[in-house]
């Protein structure tokens, strides 16, 4: 399946049609879930469900796996950073928070955590903060700085983030990240590893394997720093470099290895230096 998309992709770019393919994509998800989604609206109507835009644009046109998968999510990340969080009250920002899918959970596992949420879409920042309590939602620029105080969170974590950067984007984000976290604290990310590799052409896997890391654009607007139509791939080793100044790795997960843990993303947890 992810060689036959690629290939559907590279002919829609080389006609310069990005835009259609994204809306056919969106529509196609739309009416795929149409009918589940509308059973689980009904069978959950105090649910405050995003807009269907928004969901497509951060994770998947599904209501069940949104509400499941950032539940489940929220609970692997409170486990695997416990040890680490023994403080009376731990501060956690959810980086690239998007529509809240999992930092809305977090409460259910650490009670007396304060929580915040960061995303460079100011609309999804409005939705989050008027359907969303308990969580302190912020609009930041989709480059740093951020306002947030120095050696401030005990916790951040950034699912599907850097999946999305530059590299020198990349880099900024590593210092700021490192700027804003306590030291000792954690920083939980993600990144596009072995296990998607089938996405990529032969120069494409190349390049990858020379330079350490290689961004695939298929944005419509490439203005937007991070858009989810920019996929960006690291080795292991190229992304350990990029990080060994500023972190530490507590534990390193292969998304070939252990697709379970975020849909086959490499997952790293890593301690500020």
């Amino acid at each position: 399946m992810a060689g036959l998309k690629k290939y559907i992709k590279r002919f829609f770019e080389q006609l310069q049609l990005n835009g259609v393919l994204k809306t056919m994509h969106f529509n196609g998800v739309k009416a795929w879930y149409y009918f589940s989604n509308q059973s689980f609206k009904k069978a959950n109507p105090l649910l405050a469900i995003p807009d269907s835009n928004y969901l497509f644009e951060t994770y998947q046109l599904n209501y069940k796996k949104y509400f499941e998968q950032g539940k489940l999510a929220a609970k692997e990340i409170c486990l695997w950073t416990e040890p680490y969080l023994q403080m009376e009250v731990p501060t956690i920002l959810d980086w690239g928070c998007g529509t809240g899918r999992v930092i809305q959970h977090v409460h259910s596992f650490a009670p007396y955590a304060l929580l915040y949420g960061a995303d460079s879409n100011v609309s999804m920042i409005q939705w989050n903060s008027k359907n969303i309590p308990g969580i302190h939602f912020t609009g930041i620029q989709s480059m740093p700085p951020t306002t947030y105080p120095s050696k401030y969170f005990n916790l951040v974590f950034g699912i599907s983030v850097f999946t999305h950067l530059s590299k020198t984007a990349s880099i900024d984000w590593i210092i700021e990240l490192h700027r804003i976290i306590q030291t000792d604290g954690i920083l939980i990310v993600t990144t596009h590893g072995s296990f998607f590799m089938p996405q990529l052409f032969a120069p494409e896997k190349k390049q990858l394997h020379e330079t350490g890391f290689f961004l695939k654009s298929f944005s419509v607007n490439n203005n937007i720093v991070g858009d989810r139509n920019d996929t960006s791939y690291h080795t292991q080793a190229f992304f350990e470099d990029l990080i060994s100044a500023y972190f530490k790795i507590v534990s390193f997960y292969d998304g070939s290895n252990h697709p379970e843990k975020m849909g086959g993303q490499d997952l790293w947890i890593l301690q500020k230096k």
